[in-house]
């Protein structure tokens, strides 16, 4: 479906774009002095925040793809909803690079976080919409994995909300909040729920 295509363009896209943010040693002023500090708090550290967004896109990209593929059809409320939630993928590199621009705490540490919790919002907001409207929904999808798909949904809205106190709080390494939600969906979404006969 051309929504499908879409999608797989924007996610292709923004995570492509994500690697201008990597810092190379040619950004250095003169790379032949660069020390092993120097190279382990800026280029280590920036292909760590890049690991992260990007495992965070993934997550997105299968979250969304697990309900296209429980979905026969879009009605045009869905597909403007989803629309947004595309653009708040595309912010995700520049909401990203943002949050590093600032020693003291400032708007732009929160501005991923926020960016990464409408996104779960939308998220959360679109499988409600189309669970809620059967006539979108393959016929034989199961009550029990609709609702489990849906709980799946929450989990960047939590991860968010922890990104936010974490920050507020002051903890280094934000960077590690990146990687929690595959380890919550891996813990606890592993086992699809037992079809009821």
């Amino acid at each position: 479906m051309n929504l499908e295509r879409i999608t797989n363009g924007v996610f292709g896209f923004t995570m492509t774009l994500l690697a201008k943010d990597i810092i190379t040693p040619d950004q250095y002023a003169k790379a032949a002095s660069i020390t092993v500090d120097q190279f382990f708090n800026n280029t280590i550290l920036s292909i760590l925040d890049f690991t992260g967004v990007f495992i965070l896109l993934v997550m997105f990209w299968m979250l969304f793809f697990q309900m296209f593929h429980r979905m026969k059809t879009y009605d045009y409320h869905f597909i403007h909803v989803h629309m947004l939630a595309l653009m708040a993928v595309v912010l995700i590199p520049f909401s990203s690079q943002f949050s590093n621009l600032a020693d003291t705490l400032t708007f732009a540490d929160y501005f991923f976080q926020i960016n990464f919790l409408m996104l779960g919002i939308i998220l959360v907001y679109l499988w409600n919409y189309a669970r809620s409207n059967p006539e979108l929904l393959t016929p034989e999808l199961p009550k029990e994995d609709a609702q489990f798909l849906f709980h799946k949904c929450f989990v960047p809205v939590i991860v968010a909300i922890i990104g936010i106190i974490w920050i507020t709080i002051g903890i280094e390494y934000s960077e590690i909040i990146s990687f929690l939600p595959f380890i919550i969906l891996g813990v606890f979404f592993r086992n699809p729920p037992i079809k009821q006969d």
